[in-house]
This record gives C-alpha cells, structure tokens and sequence, in this order.
C-alpha cells in the first residue's frame, strides 16, 4: 500500500467531525497542536474521551495532547 492509500484510509476512517484537522496534518499545513490531535486521535481511534483519559504516560506527546481536564481529575 502506497503512503497515499494509507493517508486516503487515515482520513476516511476519521470521519466529517475530524477529517479537516486529519487532512491538514497529513498535507503539512496543521499547527503543531492541531498535528498533536490529529495523532492522538488516530492512536485512540478517534475516540475523543479516549484522548481525555489516555494513560499511555511514555508517549512524549502525553503532555501535550488535547481535550485534557485543566481543572484536575473529577
């Protein structure tokens, strides 16, 4: 599979509600945040509650990734 199959599959299995910052990361033309989501959510699945409770705590992006708690855990 060529990497331009992989992206058109990437995008597709994204959905409408992600597949605008999924086409942006993968042309080169997403902020470092918006790359940041983009990647967690191809991790989860494209869960976004997923990406709220993430516990892969090695992941050099954890710090960084979106949808997090700034009020602390509930």
């Amino acid at each position: 599979m060529t990497r331009d199959e992989r992206i058109n599959q990437q995008v597709e299995g994204a959905g409408q509600l992600y597949k605008p910052v999924m086409l942006k990361a993968y042309e080169g033309t997403a902020s470092p945040r918006s790359a940041i989501k983009a990647h967690c959510l191809v991790c989860v699945g494209y869960k976004r509650d997923e990406v709220t409770h993430c516990t892969g705590f090695s992941c050099p992006l954890w710090a960084y990734r979106p949808y997090q708690n700034k009020g602390g855990e509930k």
